[in-house]
């Protein structure tokens, strides 16, 4: 049986992994993604990010995101790089996502992102929130939180692309929530929305 003192221990450990989560985008700005083509700055180069609607024709449908940049120093020759996320270190692929997805059923969303920016473009991060999927689309359950840089591949390393998000770890929601818009609001201060998706987007 726990204590009133063990509960006061696990509330502040609660406060505790929430205020370390939230400070991990401390002094970056969430930098809208909405349904189309958005022109971008990333790291002082040329970006758009691309975002789409695929429709299932019930409550499950849900939005697409891509990531692009160009090498601005190559002028007029510079061609358009694909930006994939790369996850869990060991795997034969890196982990490695082409795009990533925001949706969930219809009364909570599952999994959206955040992209982050700090006021001098000089790092640019993503944070990608995934609540389990516990007993139904409409229950709370553990929310957790996966944090990205972007990074460049300075030594030109075979296998790996120019640029693209470098995960870097992973922090949980103090509480359960059916919905990762409000953990990322009320755990992160990073608001209920990264932008506006398609006709079914429940943000």
């Amino acid at each position: 049986m726990l204590r009133p003192t063990s509960f006061r221990f696990l509330a502040l450990l609660g406060l505790v992994v929430t205020s370390a989560a939230a400070a991990d985008g401390a002094g970056l700005k969430v930098i809208p993604v909405d349904n189309g083509v958005n022109q971008l700055t990333l790291l002082g180069e040329p970006a758009m990010a691309v975002r789409a609607w695929r429709e299932n024709y019930n409550a499950h449908g849900f939005d697409v995101v891509s990531f692009y940049i160009r090498d601005k120093t190559a002028g007029e020759k510079a061609f358009w790089n694909l930006v994939p996320v790369f996850g869990q270190a060991g795997k034969s692929d890196g982990g490695e996502r082409l795009e990533i997805t925001i949706g969930g059923g219809a009364d909570c969303v599952l999994h959206d992102f955040r992209l982050l920016r700090s006021d001098d473009d000089k790092r640019v991060m993503l944070v990608i929130a995934q609540r389990d999927m516990g007993d139904s689309f409409a229950d709370p359950a553990a929310v957790h939180f996966t944090w990205y840089d972007l990074a460049k591949n300075e030594d030109e390393a075979p296998g790996e692309p120019w640029r693209y998000f470098r995960q870097t770890h992973v922090t949980q929601a103090a509480k359960p929530y059916c919905d990762v818009e409000e953990a990322f609001d009320k755990e992160l201060h990073l608001g209920t929305t990264g932008g506006n998706g398609g006709p079914g987007d429940t943000d």
